[in-house]
């Protein structure tokens, strides 16, 4: 179960792929493969990239130095990986 809004906690990527998962698994999203923190990261660089923004903003926006690492990023996401939603 999901820590309530009114619980505190101190936010890590342990907590935060915890969270992940089990929104997840309350959505009955398990087809998807498991979410994680990363899962935002290479989501927002895919909008980027479907939109035509240049690989130099992405990786300025991803935090990544060179192409290379931004491009190898980015090509180990395929379809069977993420969810489309219209």
């Amino acid at each position: 179960m999901c820590p309530r809004l009114t619980d505190h906690y101190t936010l890590t990527p342990a907590s935060i792929n915890h969270i992940l998962k089990s929104l997840q698994k309350e959505a009955g999203l398990n087809q998807i493969g498991e979410l994680s923190g990363h899962s935002f990261r290479v989501g927002a660089a895919l909008d980027l990239l479907d939109k035509n923004i240049p690989l130099e903003k992405i990786m300025l926006r991803g935090g990544w130095k060179s192409e290379t690492s931004a491009m190898r990023y980015l090509q180990s996401w395929n379809d069977s990986n993420w969810l489309i939603v219209n």
